[in-house]
């Protein structure tokens, strides 16, 4: 076999008549043209058996071969040409240059004179060239950075012209990027150089992911040899190295905490940044998981972080915020946990498809990112700065009813679009969910016609809201309907047109009972009370305090308005379901177009 084996040999150190083994019955291989990292806990012999294979100490038992040759019967000058060693310890170069050190390399084959000739000139210029270091050359090896240092010292090593090299932690002195260039340029090397390559490190992350073979010295002082990813799978690398606080995570091929946890939490966002949020979560002892309830979540955005908890939600600037507040709700959350949790991904799932089966109003697709975007526009962007998308969304409306009036418009596109909101959460509430249809993730479509289109990209909920009294659940349901949406809809709507609050904020009350008495008709007596004391419980509160006033059950109309929609201001005329001008005018044809059920409001004609 090329490269270096070892067989059934004993490393240890011989005093006299003393023996003392400290690693047996060792049988590997490293092979040439491959990275070959010997990895193992402190103290547990890695330094004498790298001494041993180098044959700077003689093995106790067994045999060190060196491309079928035998190690120790070398003599120090062919094994200096066939084997370059670079160990831990510092030296003292005085004043030699870089190049002057790396022609120290050419001394196995200069002979007694030392004398470098034109081709151990070459051989040296390649070695600088081979590590990258022809700009360092000229400096004194005093001057260098230890980075630097280890690179003249590699290629010192190479300009021997080994068939093997063998190098004990050659990053111990060296900081992070300097680790990961040493290793980067020793795996390029043994392949470019045809090379043994036989590193002893304890940077287990970065020689588990570079490296093609392993020896590793496990906590009995057994040598187990095989690919990273075989002795990853065997439980090898967890055995050695996991500790009551740290665990080797196969999937990540990094340590995780597993230390007591506080709780569950959800991640979401781009690909590269989940597993970055899961080591920032489990950092402060939180476990991550997917399909099963969870007590917190995190999603990243453009932005920063949209972070939810005990029903709540938050924007994070950035990581330091996010790991301020995950270490917050690690010590704020009560022992038993959050009676609310976010929903798992089958729990919205069903509780989406039930809320379709309703009617349209109550349908929210998924998957929206992927879509044209001219066909579909965020909700936030909307609110925020979409003065121009409302514009069209308000021109498109205003034909489509054959009005002159803009506010007319505006009136019939807010009730619409609050209607469709309100919807679907209202049926979430009755399954035990309060779903999270954040503004930054719902779009609506452009084309909006008799029933608007809603798309979220990633829905969420909280589920156990059914375990919450009423003016809990409302508490939820204001926090995601009127400060999430309602309240920057009305304020986005008046920038472009002057409409009485009052007339939007009755549109919304009108939306709720609408959607209201629509789930009465689909509900069990229990579910369809629960979801009513929310409903009293909101339009009992600013800014929908006074909008008008809630029927009963099965009463008509649903609501009583005390202010107009200015429907009947539109081509077809007539008044809506819940008109306060003439209540009597409940016929088909005098229904709202936009409204989930005949329970739209107006008000009277001024």
């Amino acid at each position: 076999m090329s490269g270096l084996r070892l067989h059934e040999l004993t490393a240890g150190y011989r005093t006299g008549r003393r023996v003392t083994p400290v690693l047996g019955g060792l049988t590997a291989g490293a092979a040439r043209g491959e990275l070959t990292v010997l990895l193992g806990p402190n103290g547990a012999g890695k330094s004498t058996l790298l001494r041993t294979a180098a044959g700077l100490q003689p093995p106790l038992a067994g045999t060190v071969t060196l491309d079928g040759a035998d190690l120790p019967r070398m003599s120090a000058t062919y094994r200096a040409r066939r084997l370059a060693v670079v160990l831990t310890d510092r030296i003292d170069a005085g004043l030699l240059s870089a190049r002057e050190l790396v022609e120290f390399g050419r001394h196995p084959h200069t002979g007694s004179g030392g004398t470098l000739r034109r081709g151990d000139h070459a051989a040296v210029d390649a070695a600088i060239v081979a590590v990258g270091a022809g700009h360092l050359a000229g400096r004194r090896v005093a001057e260098l950075s230890d980075g630097e240092r280890q690179r003249v010292l590699t290629a010192r090593a190479l300009a021997q012209q080994p068939s093997a090299l063998l190098l004990d932690e050659p990053g111990a002195f060296l900081d992070a990027t300097s680790r990961v260039e040493l290793l980067g340029l020793l795996r390029r090397l043994a392949r470019e150089q045809n090379l043994c390559v036989l590193v002893s490190t304890h940077d287990l992350e970065l020689a588990l992911r570079l490296a093609d073979h392993v020896w590793l010295v496990d906590r009995d002082r057994r040598l187990r040899a095989g690919t990273p990813e075989q002795l990853v799978a065997e439980g090898m690398v967890a055995a050695v190295f996991d500790t009551p606080e740290l665990t080797f995570d196969p999937h990540s091929g990094g340590f995780i905490l597993t230390g007591p946890t506080t709780g569950t939490a959800h991640v979401h966002g781009p690909a590269q940044h989940v597993p970055l949020l899961t080591r920032a979560l489990s950092r402060q002892g939180w476990t991550v998981v997917a399909d099963e309830p969870a007590d917190i979540a995190v999603t990243a955005t453009e932005t920063g972080f949209l972070a939810r908890a005990d029903g709540r939600s938050i924007r994070l600037p950035g990581w330091a915020e996010l790991a301020g507040w995950a270490r917050d709700q690690h010590d704020r959350r009560p022992p038993q946990g959050w009676a609310l949790r976010r929903a798992t991904p089958a729990q919205l799932a069903d509780c989406l498809r039930a809320a379709a089966s309703i009617g349209a109003y109550f349908a929210v697709e998924s998957g929206w990112v992927d879509a044209d975007p001219a066909d579909w526009w965020p909700l936030a962007q909307l609110y925020r700065d979409g003065d121009e998308a409302l514009a069209e969304l308000v021109e498109t409306v205003r034909r489509r009813l054959g009005t002159d009036e803009p506010r007319v418009a505006v009136s019939v596109l807010q009730l619409g679009l609050a209607a469709r909101l309100a919807s679907p959460l209202l049926a979430g509430l009755a399954r035990g969910i309060v779903l999270d249809l954040d503004p930054a993730d719902v779009a609506v479509q452009s084309r909006f016609g008799e029933a608007p289109g809603l798309r979220c990209g990633r829905p969420g909920g909280w589920a156990g809201t059914d375990g919450q009294s009423g003016p809990e659940q409302a508490d939820l349901l204001a926090a995601r309907l009127v400060d999430a949406h309602l309240a920057p809809m009305v304020a986005a709507l008046r920038r472009i047109s002057p409409v009485a609050p009052r007339l939007l904020w009755g549109n919304a009350a009108s939306a709720l009972a609408g959607a209201l008495r629509m789930l009465e008709t689909h509900l069990g007596a229990t579910a369809a009370r629960r979801v009513r004391t929310v409903v009293e419980q909101l339009l009992d509160r600013p800014p929908l305090a006074g909008a008008g006033t809630l029927a009963g059950p099965g009463a008509s109309p649903a609501f009583r308005r005390r202010s107009c929609c200015l429907y009947y201001r539109t081509a077809a005329g007539g008044h809506c379901a819940d008109c306060a001008l003439r209540p009597e005018a409940r016929h088909p044809e005098a229904r709202h177009p936009e409204a989930p059920r005949p329970s739209r409001v107006t008000e009277p004609r001024p």
